[in-house]
């Protein structure tokens, strides 16, 4: 995998040596193409070399050698033509550049020289007429960085106006796509930022680096197998670009493939740009695995870096068995009052330490750094909380599902696991799929995608979801069903049923039992004060943005009892609702309820559910491969007095 990388390191050593050192970087480059003749890059930079040393034939020579090797290559046409409009071969120098600005038209400059050149051959219309393109196009690219400057700068309406604007005169110009992606994105508009990207993968297969901002995007919409392809595609385009491995690698773990994922990070590690990177998620995935042990050595080296310190030490706080040293404590606190670190890593270690207090019972000390990591992560992803209830209940009646009931596909096969964050949806999660019968998937996120998509603006009913389903054939609901098991499949091995854990799908609990109507539902809840306190004390790398306020998380939770309410009101007898705390105090009888309504026969297994080795990703790894304990439920209690907000509008007492 890195052979290809630390062959560019070479060539990229080479190039920042010129023009000085150019007779010894020739010799060097002559050395490598007598074992690499074909080496494009190593060939481009021999030439300059000959260039700077004024052996003009030997430049030449070697750019014709190029060419010939890689017709689309525009510098080596560019500099091959200059080489022959000075020896007066004026046709021939026009004819590459023509060449170049046919593949490259964005480059300007390209066609100044093109116009220079025509006019020199006495071929004035022609000159005259390139020239106009060259102003056209250098004025559309002056514009088009105003736009990125503007994105840059956060000025995202100036930026999407000249976008748009630039999209209207040349409507299939790749780098305005690109840019109007960025703002999809920057707007959660992540489909419609994926399929721009898609489309302009196809007009430049071979960009690397759009490549990769599509990859990113894909792994960032949860269509990880997608990104998984185009990764491999990218490796064969460009295997010395080391960014690739680790998108796949990133791709590889989403799809449950840890240990062909933990490969590629040790690879990673041994360089030295991508150690600490790597190390963090080599730990990840080493705690998903079960290894503690190891993921703690991999964060302790990280945290010798003052550039990943903070993202370390927060890994370590995830660890809810770890605990802090005083020494840590104390190291924590001098990065933030040397203002080493700012922004999301300062909001990192504000968590880490609210964590570490915590262990030490210091809690009013404790949650000030709770209070100050939130406060100050709200501000910097500013979140507006608006209920979705209304639209919801008023669509999907008892009339509704009477009347779609055969629409849907008959599979029995998925079980849906969903509630508040931070209530115990791990652990109904690991019960069942200890299991012979269930097998264990992910947290699928194709049911929230097939949402987002009927809420595009290409669906009837205004592109608002969910009215936008009533004029769904019974085909399209069939195909959005199977869709779904095909993407389900891919984390799933042989057993009958499998569970997908996604909280927030009790959002879309009218689109899944249309979906699959026979689909079982289970909603497992907790005490809010303790499932709330739990959401506030956590950073979630994505989402969730409702838990970074006491009162928005009390709203969130209101919201979900009333929606579940409804859900029970309009599908009665089809969800099981479940206490977290009926699970620690009466484990038998919890499972019981479980495996009954799931149609299962007892096993043993589900009341050991703690020897399950499974991978388990979420921030509950250690805690369900343990046996349950009971001195958690009534933890939030030692901040009963900081909870005031969050009582306040769960009407709590």
């Amino acid at each position: 995998m890195l052979e290809a990388y630390r062959k560019t390191e070479v060539l990229r050593d080479l190039e920042s040596r010129l023009p000085e050192d150019a007779k010894e970087v020739q010799q060097n480059l002559e050395s490598i193409l007598q074992e690499q003749p074909d080496d494009v890059r190593a060939l481009f930079t021999l030439a300059r070399c000959y260039a700077f040393g004024e052996e003009q034939d030997k430049a030449k020579h070697t750019l014709e050698t190029l060419v010939a090797l890689d017709p689309g290559h525009v510098p080596a046409k560019v500099e091959l033509a200059r080489i022959l409009f000075e020896e007066n071969d004026r046709q021939s120098a026009i004819r590459l550049l023509e060449a170049a600005t046919g593949l490259r038209p964005e480059n300007h400059q390209n066609w100044y020289t093109l116009s220079e050149y025509l006019r020199h051959d006495g071929q004035d219309q022609a000159s005259k007429d390139t020239l106009k393109q060259f102003d056209m196009i250098k004025a559309f690219n002056e514009n088009l960085q105003k736009a990125e400057q503007a994105f840059a700068k956060g000025e995202f309406m100036t930026a999407d106006k000249l976008c748009r604007r630039l999209h209207g005169q040349v409507p299939n110009e790749v780098r305005t796509l690109r840019l109007l992606a960025r703002l999809a994105k920057r707007h959660k508009k992540f489909e419609i930022s994926t399929s721009i990207l898609a489309q302009c993968i196809e007009a430049q297969p071979a960009n690397v680096s759009l490549g990769l901002e599509y990859a990113n995007s894909l792994i960032a919409n949860k269509k990880h197998q997608e990104a998984l392809v185009q990764c491999q595609r990218l490796i064969n385009i460009a295997p010395e670009n080391i960014e690739i491995y680790s998108l796949k690698a990133e791709a590889l773990y989403q799809l449950g493939r840890y240990d062909d994922a933990i490969a590629i990070f040790r690879e990673l590690s041994g360089v030295h740009e991508q150690r600490a990177q790597a190390l963090i998620h080599l730990g990840k995935l080493l705690k998903t695995m079960g290894d503690t042990t190891k993921a703690i050595s991999c964060y302790h080296d990280v945290v010798k870096d003052p550039h990943f310190a903070a993202q370390a030490y927060w890994e370590l706080a995830n660890l809810r068995t770890y605990r802090f040293s005083t020494d840590e404590i104390a190291a924590m606190q001098t990065l933030l009052n040397d203002g080493v670190i700012t922004g999301i890593n300062k909001v990192l270690i504000q968590f880490s330490l609210g964590k570490a207090l915590e262990d030490d019972r210091r809690f009013a000390e404790s949650f000030e750094y709770y209070q100050a990591a939130n406060t100050a992560y709200a501000r910097y992803q500013p979140y507006r909380y608006s209920s979705q209830n209304a639209s919801l209940q008023a669509f999907f009646t008892e009339a509704y599902f009477e009347d779609r009931k055969d629409a849907g596909n008959s599979s029995e096969a998925p079980v849906f696991v969903v509630g508040i964050p931070r209530s115990g949806s791990t652990l109904v999660e690991q019960i069942l799929t200890s299991h012979s019968l269930v097998d264990a998937t992910s947290e699928l996120a194709e049911i929230i995608s097939i949402a987002r998509e009927l809420n595009s603006p290409n669906q009837p009913e205004k592109g608002q979801y969910p009215q936008s389903m009533a004029n769904l054939t019974t085909d399209q609901v069939q195909g959005l069903a199977r869709r779904y098991l095909d993407y389900a499949q891919t984390f799933r091995q042989e057993a009958p049923y499998f569970v997908d854990k996604t909280p927030g799908n009790f959002q879309q609990i009218g689109l899944i039992k249309t979906l699959f109507p026979n689909a079982r539902v289970i909603d497992i809840r907790r005490n809010p004060m303790a499932s709330g306190w739990s959401l506030y004390r956590h950073f979630f790398a994505e989402g969730f943005l409702f838990s970074y306020d006491l009162e928005t998380i009390g709203k969130y939770y209101k919201d979900y009892i009333a929606l579940m309410e409804h859900w029970h009101a309009v599908l009665p007898g089809q969800i099981l609702t479940i206490s977290y705390e009926d699970l620690v105090r009466d484990l038998p009888a919890a499972v019981d309820r479980l495996l009954n309504y799931c149609g299962l026969p007892f096993e043993q297994s589900c009341l050991d559910f703690h020897l399950n080795k499974r991978a388990v990703t979420t921030p509950s790894s250690e805690q369900v491969r343990q046996p349950l304990y009971s001195d958690a439920l009534d933890h939030w209690k030692n901040y009963d007095g900081f909870l005031t907000p969050l009582k306040d509008v769960i009407g709590s007492k």
